[in-house]
């Protein structure tokens, strides 16, 4: 660790507080220090220290992240946008996003969506039950013919 002088020590101490919680990426700790009113020289010795140290990741960042949308229904490209809204470095929400995509499979996550809301099943005598589940499935970032085929295959 290098010397960091006594402000600096404070946002680091302050930066690895935060770290313990989650994992953030380089924006989102940048506006955290930014918001304690450390000076931008400050912020960048610490984010620096933070990464010199392994504690401040974007690969980790990006994981957490994409993992954590995943497991509650949202597709992966849909996931990827919120990171990058969030300050997530393009280039490695790619190369995450490729590990993971491996072992993906989009309907069976859909199956499962629905199952985990709905689990006796619906009643599809009644449209608007029918609409309303493929509007959830598209809004959790699912292609319409993904919607059509795990619907159609609840229905039989």
């Amino acid at each position: 660790m290098t010397k960091l002088n006594k402000e600096e020590l404070a946002a680091y101490t302050y930066a690895v507080r935060l770290l313990a919680g989650r994992e953030f990426n380089t924006f989102e700790m940048r506006e955290r220090l930014a918001g304690r009113e450390y000076d931008a020289e400050t912020v960048t010795a610490v984010i620096r220290q933070l990464k010199r140290d392994n504690y401040l990741s974007e690969e980790r960042y990006a994981e957490a992240f994409l993992r954590s949308r995943l497991r509650r229904g949202e597709a992966p490209w849909l996931a990827a946008q919120k990171a990058r809204e969030k300050g997530a470095e393009q280039q490695v929400l790619e190369t995450v996003l490729a590990g993971m995509n491996e072992d993906y499979d989009d309907e069976q996550a859909a199956r499962d969506l629905l199952a985990a809301r709905d689990p006796g099943g619906f009643r599809f005598e009644d449209e608007r039950v029918w609409q309303r589940q493929a509007r959830f499935l598209r809004n959790k970032g699912y292609s319409s013919a993904t919607v059509l085929r795990v619907l159609k295959e609840r229905s039989e």
